[in-house]
């Protein structure tokens, strides 16, 4: 699938931006490091990477000077499905509800000790509890499907620049498509005309 990745970079009140390939980077770490080598010779106040998968999903990855990154997907599901799982830390990413707080996650020992009441009360069907089991060893906090849908990470971590959690998740679920998501984000951070540039 085609994709396309953009890098805002902020210095001072200046926002700059310039399309970057990520073919070669294999990792969260290795993001980290792109970002910075990418930023030109400066290295800006923050840094905002910006990655869409055709009409699929879109995240966002936020660097700031000596702190680490903070990672958001709009499709948790559809990441992890993804060859950008790796390189967005798909696998640590907290689904989040609504208002952008994590879902409470499920410890796969209560799930356990949850499904061996249920097999005291009920005949079990052993195919089903298999199959479940095969989940939770595979998705360890949560007992539901293996790989949650919906947006996942850290929300808030435009809300410094007027973009909430609540709006930012807004954006996701279908109401507009990858790239409109992000023209509307790039808008909140006063570089829509940037963004286009290198789009």
């Amino acid at each position: 699938m085609a994709y396309f990745a953009a890098l805002l970079a902020r210095y001072a009140d200046e926002w700059q931006a310039r399309d970057v390939d990520l073919d070669e980077v294999d990792d969260g770490m290795g993001l980290v490091e792109f970002i910075r080598e990418a930023a030109e010779d400066e290295e800006p106040d923050t840094a905002v990477l910006l990655l869409e998968q055709e009409d699929v999903w879109f995240a966002l990855v936020r660097l700031d000077i000596d702190e680490d990154p903070r990672v958001f997907a709009g499709d948790l599901a559809a990441v992890r499905r993804s060859g950008y799982a790796d390189l967005l830390t798909a696998d640590s990413l907290p689904p989040l509800a609504p208002d952008g707080t994590p879902l409470e996650p499920v410890p796969h020992a209560e799930a356990e000790a949850d499904d061996e009441d249920d097999d005291e009360d009920a005949e079990v069907d052993l195919d089903g509890a298999e199959e479940l089991d095969e989940v939770a060893v595979d998705e360890e906090e949560y007992t539901g499907p293996a790989a949650p849908s919906g947006p996942a990470g850290d929300a808030n971590l435009l809300a410094d620049f007027g973009l909430s959690a609540k709006d930012l998740i807004a954006l996701c679920g279908g109401r507009l498509v990858p790239a409109d998501a992000l023209a509307e984000i790039a808008g909140v951070l006063g570089a829509a005309e940037e963004l286009e540039a290198v789009r």
